[in-house]
């Protein structure tokens, strides 16, 4: 079973070697309102390897992409566990985005599957604190894995979270899912926690650093930063060797 993981972790780090990391799509990309159905197909469009969303149990069980536990920041202030997603989907949402206003509505789980299907891309499912998914209580985590596994995508997808009791529970019911544990900047304090578990590490790029890339590949664990949006700040992660770079607006041109 080690060899099975590091199999798929060290991917990350093969990739890498051929010249230029992988780019995901942070909430999406930056066109349109974050994680809507148009930032998600802007990003797919602009040609990333994965699109980014958070994601949240609705009050009915639906799951919705809502970086927040409120829409206050976007839309009318609906608390995302107590609302029906029909409801939250509804909801008018709008954001000004690098000078530009957007509006748009509430996306689904669903329709970023969907999206990534379309498009051949893979999901990065990050998972915010919700009902049934979180430190406390994992008991809703069979059926977010069971939801995409029937759409089709468990291969595809990778999942994302802060919350180690979350990704400690996926790791040993669900070993094939792929895991990334999101961190600020305590990298160190979680070295031996991801060396355990077999998963990468998504790191803010105030912390990344040359020693902290070569630790992790040393293990065969891929490193991914957030949040990227300069050439500069590219180029510069890129000679690290990091695997991974999720950026709001980054063009495709770096893919090249």
């Amino acid at each position: 079973m080690r060899n099975f993981f590091l199999t798929i972790m060290l991917a990350g780090s093969l990739t890498l070697c051929a010249g230029e990391p992988v780019m995901i799509g942070h909430r999406g990309s930056d066109v349109g309102v974050e994680s809507s159905v148009e930032a998600l197909r802007a990003g797919a469009e602009r040609g990333y390897a994965f699109l980014e969303s958070d994601v949240r149990v609705a009050g009915d069980g639906t799951f919705v992409l809502s970086h927040d536990d409120t829409t206050e920041r976007l839309g009318s202030g609906l608390v995302v566990a107590e609302t029906p997603g029909e409801t939250l989907c509804a909801d008018s949402l709008r954001q000004v985005r690098w000078e530009v206003e957007y509006t748009g509505h509430m996306a689904t789980l669903a329709d970023m599957l969907n999206i990534c299907k379309e498009y051949g891309v893979r999901p990065l499912i990050e998972l915010k604190w919700a009902t049934g998914i979180n430190s406390n209580d994992t008991s809703g985590l069979p059926a977010l894995i069971d939801f995409i596994t029937e759409a089709g995508m468990r291969e595809q997808c990778m999942i994302l979270t802060s919350m180690k009791p979350c990704l400690e529970y996926i790791r040993e019911h669900y070993p094939d899912v792929e895991l990334q544990l999101l961190v600020q900047t305590k990298v160190d304090e979680n070295f031996e926690f991801c060396k355990q578990h077999r998963m990468g590490i998504d790191i803010h790029h105030s912390a990344v650093t040359p020693d902290v890339v070569e630790r992790f590949h040393a293990e065969g664990l891929p490193v991914n930063v957030w949040t990227v949006n300069t050439p500069e700040d590219y180029e510069r992660f890129k000679m690290m060797g990091v695997d991974y770079i999720t950026t709001d607006k980054l063009p495709t041109h770096f893919l090249q």
